[in-house]
């Protein structure tokens, strides 16, 4: 298997909202999706990656950088959005996506990374734990 991670661009972002919306109820907005992601694309924060077997889209995660301005001041990062196609599942992507993600975040310094996961989702869940994250006090509040 000959995986690429590479940054998105335009052109894949049609096959990432499909990525995205395959598993759920509500469906990605593509005019407010371009506009977003022209707004975004160039921040430095913000680390969108397709993960790619030849030309095809099979996989996506969204890493944003948070700066701190308190104690050490060490930077961390928080996971968003990760996707991997129903076709690739169980062949190790969303591992190795962990991986690229990780050592991206040791090289920008990051005390620690933060992802946002869905409790419901069970399988991925136990990935995320097999993978060494653990569970820690945390709450979101859906404002709509």
């Amino acid at each position: 298997m000959n995986l690429t991670f590479e940054k998105l661009t335009e052109e894949n972002l049609e096959e990432v909202a499909l990525l995205y919306d395959a598993e759920r109820p509500m469906k990605t907005n593509r005019e407010k999706m371009k506009k977003t992601f022209a707004k975004i694309k160039e921040n430095a924060d913000y680390y969108m990656i397709v993960v790619k077997q030849e030309k095809e889209v099979i996989g996506f995660v969204k890493a944003i950088i948070h700066h701190d301005i308190f104690e050490e001041n060490n930077p961390f990062m928080t996971l968003w959005s990760l996707r991997v196609k129903k076709e690739w599942r169980n062949q190790k992507i969303a591992t190795k996506m962990f991986a690229y993600v990780e050592k991206l975040a040791k090289e920008l310094n990051c005390e620690f990374i933060c992802l946002i996961a869905e409790k419901e989702n069970v399988a991925a869940n136990h990935l995320y734990k097999s993978l060494g994250y653990s569970l820690e006090n945390g709450y979101v509040k859906i404002l709509k």
